[in-house]
């Protein structure tokens, strides 16, 4: 055979085995692989193939959710600072690299407690010790939002005179789980132990995609990687969330994003031995149920964490209310349709376009023609703000107020049917339900449902709630008070809610305090925008703090309400319809004391 005759028959040969090549990899995209069998690799070796999406993996709160505490994890004030609260003084201080809290231990009594561990950096920041075999949070928190210590009893809806002890917990059998990537305790019931362990600290890309040892050895084939680019085929190797069936596409945000148990309940023992047995990409349903109102756990009232209606009050359920959803039951509405892991603002992971009406007139596009006649509000108001009137801020959480994720129709009469907080009336603070419901019938033209002969309803209902709701009606009253969305965007004539507020911060529940503290705050800065008489009084008047002594709480409120007094009345009258003023200044405690004597002050068990 002469030479050009070999160099063809090489030639022939090596497109053969190009082919054939390229035939084996095409076969390899289409073949399904368990992903859960797959070893984790962690973040960090991502970022070598992924290096864009892993510098806006690297911005979000998720990675930062759980972190061994240093310099540059630790946001707390730990220069020898200290907080006292029911009569005991914690101390925070660190000695080089190093970080105590000194405060009482999960045994009752005093110690100086190293942190090895922090949780959370957005809006608190919660602090883990190491004794012996177990990792316990401390009950001593740093809010980022205040920029000031506070007790855990605050921020999970405790009212005074709590057990100082209440939320120091274990961390190995409750906050690994969802704060973690793959949570494996590793309990031995024998001997009560714990050797816990964790793939990643925080929220890691393999929460979502699953693990990624398979995807890396395969893909160190280039050609395979050609194939992937030009292919339609999805790797197998790796979950794509986008990619994935809406059912489990949100069981991949479900999976921390809703309060779940094991499903047998008495599949426990494999999460608190072994770990959690849930990958992305899974069945969710297969190895857990999402706790609900009438589900049941022994020694916890789950019917407390939801309103009336089944609708959820609390953070973390945010995947029971998109499952309520008509939008996700009839149509292709899931997490992702709004949020974005790689991109927008880490603060809500939306991007600036699904902040606003974009997000909805995806699918509602006939809404965008003609905004005002949906809305019966000025297109550029608040009223006509989708979020506002579809998913309003009724569930309580991290010390605020959060929009529902139960995407639902505007109903006021919500208010005396399920005892809850509706839209019409979280912006209108100075209305009543009752006008809601007979305003919103008028604008649709629709028959008024049956209306409440209780008096206490004839109150503007974000006040009436913030006296003589619970806990968790008060703290969101108490917040939407104060908010900068509301029916006028006048700061003055939001005013008259000061004494309302002031009287607020003398409730039971330091959460309470915390909300009505920041409104107050808040409406006052704004109107010392626009009117000299009040201008400064931040600045002027002592800080309020929820969780002083009572004492030192009475002489700032005292002080507050000789400016109250002091301040000029004019254009701060309380509408008619919200709780008229005794004289000048004071609302009508009268009123006050009746609906205050309704309040439930039953203790609402969060479940971080």
């Amino acid at each position: 055979m002469n030479r050009k005759a070999q160099v063809a028959a090489l030639a022939v040969a090596a497109v053969g085995l190009a082919v054939a090549a390229l035939a084996s990899v095409r076969s390899d995209l289409a073949t399904p692989v368990d992903v859960s069998a797959s070893s984790y690799v962690q973040s960090e070796t991502c970022q070598r193939c992924h290096e864009e999406n892993y510098a806006s993996w690297r911005r979000t709160f998720h990675r930062t959710m759980t972190q061994d505490a240093s310099p540059d994890a630790v946001v707390g004030d730990f220069a020898n600072r200290t907080f006292t609260f029911e009569g005991i003084t914690s101390r925070m201080t660190s000695s080089g690299d190093v970080f105590f809290m000194e405060t009482i231990g999960p045994d009752g009594t005093r110690g100086n407690f190293r942190i090895v561990r922090t949780v959370g950096s957005r809006r608190i920041q919660q602090y883990v010790t190491k004794i012996g075999d177990r990792h316990w949070r401390l009950p001593i928190a740093w809010s980022i939002v205040d920029g000031s210590w506070f007790h855990l009893n605050g921020g999970f809806l405790h009212p005074d005179g709590s057990d100082f002890g209440s939320h120091t917990s274990v961390w190995d059998a409750n906050c690994i789980f969802c704060h973690n990537t793959k949570a494996m305790p590793g309990y031995d019931f024998d001997r009560q132990t714990f050797a816990s362990s964790v793939e990643q600290l925080g929220i890691g890309c393999e929460s979502c995609h699953g693990p990624g040892s398979e995807h890396i050895d395969r893909n160190t084939n280039p050609l395979r990687r050609y194939a992937l680019h030009v292919s339609e085929h999805s790797d197998p190797t790796i979950v794509n969330p986008a990619k994935l069936d809406k059912v489990a596409q949100v069981q991949v945000c479900g999976h921390c994003h809703g309060q779940r148990m094991p499903n047998p309940t008495s599949r426990i023992r494999e999460f608190l031995g072994v770990g959690d047995p849930y990958t992305a990409g899974s069945d969710l349903m297969a190895v857990t149920s999402p706790m609900w109102r009438d589900s049941i756990l022994e020694g916890v009232d789950l019917t407390a964490r939801f309103w009336r209606d089944g609708t959820p009050r609390l953070t973390a359920y945010e995947y029971q209310s998109l499952l309520m959803t008509a939008d996700y039951q009839k149509g292709g509405l899931t997490c992702i349709s709004c949020h974005s892991m790689h991109g927008g603002d880490p603060k809500g992971m939306i991007t600036e376009e699904k902040r606003g009406p974009a997000a909805c007139l995806t699918c509602h596009a006939e809404i965008g023609n003609d905004v005002a006649g949906h809305t019966k509000h000025l297109p550029d108001s608040t009223g006509s703000d989708c979020y506002a009137c579809h998913m309003p801020k009724i569930v309580f959480g991290v010390m605020q107020a959060h929009p529902t994720h139960r995407i639902a129709k505007p109903d006021p009469s919500r208010a005396w049917t399920y005892q809850m907080p509706e839209a019409c009336t979280v912006c209108h603070v100075n209305r009543t339900a009752v006008w809601a419901a007979l305003e919103l019938s008028r604008q649709l033209g629709t028959e008024a449902p049956p209306l409440p002969e209780d008096p206490q309803f004839a109150t503007a209902e974000t006040v009436r709630a913030a006296f003589a709701g619970d806990v968790v009606q008060r703290a969101i009253a108490a917040e939407a008070l104060g908010a900068e969305r509301g029916y006028t965007p006048d700061p003055v004539a939001r005013l008259w809610s000061v004494p309302i507020l002031l009287i607020v911060m003398e409730d039971s529940y330091p959460a309470i305090r915390t909300s009505a503290n920041r409104s107050l705050r808040a409406l006052v800065g704004r109107a010392g925008l626009a009117r000299a008489d009040v201008a400064g009084v931040l600045g002027a008047l002592p800080r309020f703090e929820p969780q002083a002594d009572p004492d030192s709480r009475r002489a700032v409120l005292a002080r507050w309400w000789q400016w109250w007094a002091g301040l000029e009345k004019r254009g701060i009258d309380a509408p008619d319809s919200a709780l008229p003023l005794d004289g000048r200044f004071l609302p009508q405690m009268d009123r006050i004391q009746q609906l205050r004597a309704r309040q439930d002050n039953s203790v609402v068990s969060i479940g971080e």
